[in-house]
């Protein structure tokens, strides 16, 4: 057989396809989670301690955390809650938090979040060791609420986020808004609804990290969370849910090969995609003692997939001090899937 010049940029070009269609990279995997989800993990040992289905809990204190409309709960003094929690996988969170009132009917929390993964071991494309380094994010966040009538409170929150997650990629900023209600039945039933994390997203450019004279800006946004919930509190137990719905938007780039000029050319194919995910959380609380109080929780991070389900427990020590009226709060967490444990201390105090 004669190969003719012609037959010779046939078979060139076949062989680029089949190199080009095997090159790793062009195939993309299934979103492992979402930007800004470490943030999401929960507030103080007794909000983790009840599954964080909290949006309408007013009986273990003022968290606006879970809902910006919970400022507006009437305090006599300034609520202050400390927590540092134990997680494996070199993983750590903190947080701390204040209240206080603003006379006659509104209310304010402050509230600092730090979390993050230390000693992570740093490789090059190669495989070469490159040392350890830190990945962290810090959130700074306030929220303002108002009892527009005796049952009925409304609540706006303001949150300022920072990613570090190498110190050769410049840190990201993000600054969102969450805004809630709350209705008081006067039967001892509340009735909560709220939007978080509006606005929220990471911008990144890692032209720095890599070394490339040029690169496209990554805009990671986070989900917008959609809280329904509800809780039955009486004298010295409290029953507690949350249905929350997320609602994601990422750019999803794909490549395909086409012909230019007769030339296989790899081409990016960037579009919008929105997903949805649906959680429940559900959560008790039992004063068992006037020094003691139970709790526990149960939560289902994906309602598609039943395995998902996770678990908590913990408790409340009031300690006999008039001055301050000291708490100290525990909870164990057993994170979605059960891969991994926590332990979640907390100290309340009132200023």
């Amino acid at each position: 057989m004669t190969f003719t010049h012609k037959t010779y940029q046939i078979v060139y070009k076949c062989f680029l396809c089949v190199m080009m269609l095997s090159v790793p990279g062009i195939l993309h995997a299934q979103d492992g989670g979402f930007a800004g989800g470490a943030l999401h993990t929960g507030f103080s040992a007794r909000g983790l301690a009840m599954g964080n289905a909290m949006s309408a809990v007013t009986s273990q204190g003022i968290y606006s955390f879970y809902n910006p409309a919970l400022a507006a709960s009437e305090a006599q003094q300034k609520q202050t809650d400390l927590s540092i929690a134990s997680m494996e996988f070199d993983r750590y969170l903190q947080t701390a938090g204040v209240h206080f009132q603003l006379p006659p009917s509104a209310g304010m929390s402050f509230m600092v979040i730090h979390t993050g993964i230390k000693d992570i071991d740093g490789r090059s494309v190669s495989g070469y060791p490159t040392g350890q380094f830190d990945a962290a994010d810090l959130q700074l966040r306030g929220d303002f609420g108002i009892r527009l009538s005796e049952n009925f409170y409304g609540g706006i929150g303001l949150k300022f986020s920072m990613a570090d997650y190498h110190p050769e990629l410049e840190k990201a900023t993000s600054f969102g808004i969450d805004v809630g209600v709350l209705l008081k039945t006067g039967s001892d039933f509340n009735i909560a609804l709220s939007i978080k994390d509006l606005f929220a997203g990471y911008n990144w450019n890692s032209q720095s990290l890599y070394g490339l004279d040029q690169a496209q800006n990554t805009l990671d946004e986070f989900p917008t969370r959609l809280t329904i919930g509800t809780a039955y509190e009486s004298s010295k137990w409290t029953v507690s849910a949350d249905y929350e719905y997320l609602i994601s938007k990422t750019e999803v780039t794909s490549q395909q090969i086409i012909l230019i000029e007769g030339i296989p050319t790899t081409q990016k194919i960037s579009e919008n995609v929105t997903s949805t995910l649906s959680q429940i959380r559900l959560g008790t609380s039992v004063d068992l003692h006037e020094r003691f109080t139970f709790r526990g929780g149960w939560g289902l991070p994906s309602l598609e997939n039943s395995d998902s389900w996770n678990l908590s427990t913990g408790f409340s020590i009031h300690l006999p001090f008039d001055h301050l009226k000291p708490s100290i709060d525990y909870a164990f967490v057993k994170e979605p899937y059960r891969l991994s444990n926590m332990h979640v201390f907390t100290l309340r105090l009132n200023l």
